[in-house]
């Protein structure tokens, strides 16, 4: 009888154990509802995040950032594990496959991707479409108020006048800025040539006696409360000015413009991978980039989203950019090593008075 009461007792405490760990494994099942982005500031809807939680009762935790720099140093400075994925330029596919830190897509969970038009497949950055997910299209353009610029801004060269002194916002993005300064000299965005670097430096130096504001998070604001007349800024944050003042207007360079496109990328060792698919398959339905698109009006590369967007921001440049702009358009690439020579250029430009 005693040796009965010790088996018994011998039983419960397994049991007990048994339980414990079970616990702990539902424990772990349940944190992994949860999925943790780093992107753009202002860039994906509250109302999306939230939607995709309902819908799976996974968790998104967003992290952002305003100068891909930045993204950057967050991403090799943070434990493995601390992001899922990132929303970022294109370029950086390149830049983190480099570094050690992608991980290829699962195609077979992204049933959506079909939706996606083929001209914003096969970037140079990504040529087998392995590691992203096009999620936005980036346009440099320039923004002006018809009542406060006397003369249509069309060139590179037209931001450099007199009218403009204190009078200009451009982005926080050295590849784009920079880029820009490059074609505005007649040089490739991803020259990094002694002369050419020379002479975007000049330009840019002539341009800072113009600008205001540099701002990476909301270059529109700038523009829609008066306090400078025009910029060089994405065609997106152009939309969303020109939706809260009609005064606001949109032309692209007659040189080359700067184009790209943010894209979504999966992180080696992210704790919750298999939410990563999730969450790229559920952005790239038609409907769900119909409302990223209404929120932050960049150009959509998801052709059947493309087709219910609503007339006003199909019918404006900014969002639906003309073909002719693309086709003269360059995107900026990873330069390695290189990319310091950029940086030198960026950092002469920010800091200077």
């Amino acid at each position: 009888m005693h040796r009965l009461k010790k088996l018994v007792k011998l039983l419960l405490v397994i049991g007990l154990i048994f339980s414990l760990n079970s616990c702990g494994r539902a424990t772990t099942k349940k944190q992994t509802k949860v999925l943790n982005v780093i992107g753009w500031s202002e860039y994906v809807p509250q109302s999306v995040l939230n939607q995709f939680t309902k819908e799976t009762g996974i968790r998104v935790n967003y992290t952002s950032y305003s100068d891909p720099n930045q993204m950057l140093s967050k991403v090799m400075s943070s434990a493995n594990g601390t992001y899922d994925m990132v929303l970022a330029p294109g370029m950086y596919v390149q830049t983190l496959r480099k570094l050690g830190k992608l991980a290829p897509l699962n195609k077979s969970d992204l049933p959506n991707y079909s939706n996606l038009s083929s001209a914003a497949l096969s970037k140079p950055y990504d040529v087998h479409n392995r590691y992203s997910v096009p999620y936005l299209g980036t346009v440099m353009g320039i923004a002006y108020n018809v009542k406060k610029v006397k003369q249509v801004p069309t060139s590179y060269q037209d931001l450099l006048k007199p009218e403009f002194k204190d009078n200009l916002v451009t982005v926080e993005d050295s590849r784009a800025v920079v880029g820009s300064a490059l074609m505005a000299t007649g040089h490739k965005i991803n020259d990094t040539s002694q002369q050419a670097l020379s002479d975007a430096s000049q330009y840019l130096t002539k341009l800072k006696k113009n600008v205001q504001v540099i701002d990476g998070d909301s270059p529109k604001t700038s523009l829609i409360n008066g306090q400078v007349s025009a910029g060089l800024i994405y065609g997106g944050e152009i939309a969303l000015a020109m939706e809260n003042d009609s005064d606001i207007k949109v032309v692209f360079p007659k040189q080359s413009t700067y184009f790209c496109y943010d894209v979504f990328m999966k992180l080696k060792k992210a704790p919750n991978s298999a939410n990563v698919e999730k969450f790229m398959n559920f952005i790239l339905r038609p409907k769900v980039s119909v409302k990223v698109s209404k929120a932050f009006p960049y150009c959509n590369p998801n052709r059947k989203a493309q087709a219910l967007l609503p007339k006003q921001l199909k019918d404006n440049p900014a969002v639906s950019v003309p073909t002719s702009v693309i086709k003269r358009s360059q995107t900026v690439v990873d330069l390695g090593k290189r990319t310091t020579k950029i940086d030198a250029v960026w950092n002469k430009f920010k800091n200077s008075n």
